[in-house]
């Protein structure tokens, strides 16, 4: 390892490697590991624009679109409204990704036809763009792509064996990381039972009844 700061480096040796790069995931397994001929995520790019406020309604929406695909509208701090998300084919570096012009008619034009006031370009306030490190399971269209992931182990006699993560969403984290730790049990052996299926998230240990006394 190199420290990038410094310039200094050392030299870690491990038992087994977790590659859990997001985007970088196959630039982690071709560049760092060596191993070539690898494709195994697509990525795609979500943008969304927050526009200033078009209702006062406290509820979020999600909105049937034309292309069969649904687009939400979120409240967001207090003055704004957030409306997203897209699906499209990303290549490139994740760090310099950014909505399309493509991308911010298709979201005026979907929200338009809901609204009771049409969103124009002139409504937007800022946008944000990410890329998802969907698994490449050879859909033709990216909003086809499966949102589940992927567990796959490399490596061999000569080299740590690398468990390798393609895919997976924030719903589903728990599920994934369980699921990574059972892997890596079959090689470092048994650490302890699953115990996040009952767990509350943070901020959410309260009852469903109390819900209005608590907010």
């Amino acid at each position: 390892l190199e420290n990038t700061q410094t310039g200094d480096t050392e030299e870690i040796k491990a038992r087994l490697l977790v590659n859990a790069a997001g985007p970088w995931v196959d630039h982690v397994l071709s560049a760092t590991v060596g191993l070539n001929d690898v494709h195994n995520v697509r990525l795609v790019q979500g943008s969304h624009i927050v526009i200033s406020k078009k209702f006062d309604d406290p509820r979020a929406y999600f909105f049937q679109n034309k292309d069969g695909r649904i687009i939400f509208a979120i409240p967001y701090e207090d003055e704004f409204t957030l409306i997203g998300t897209t699906d499209q084919d990303f290549s490139g570096d994740p760090r310099d990704v950014k909505i399309s012009d493509a991308e911010t008619d298709y979201l005026c034009a979907a929200a338009s036809e809901y609204f009771a006031q049409p969103v124009k370009r002139s409504d937007i306030v800022w946008t944000y763009s990410a890329v998802r490190p969907l698994y490449d399971d050879g859909a033709s269209k990216a909003q086809e792509a499966t949102r589940d992931y992927v567990l796959k182990t490399d490596g061999g006699e000569s080299m740590a064996p690398i468990i390798n993560t393609f895919g997976g969403k924030i719903t589903t984290y728990r599920r994934l990381a369980e699921s990574m730790l059972e892997k890596i049990e079959g090689f470092l052996g048994k650490r302890g039972k699953p115990w996040t299926a009952n767990a509350p998230l943070p901020g959410g240990d309260f009852p469903a009844s109390g819900f209005d006394a608590e907010v």
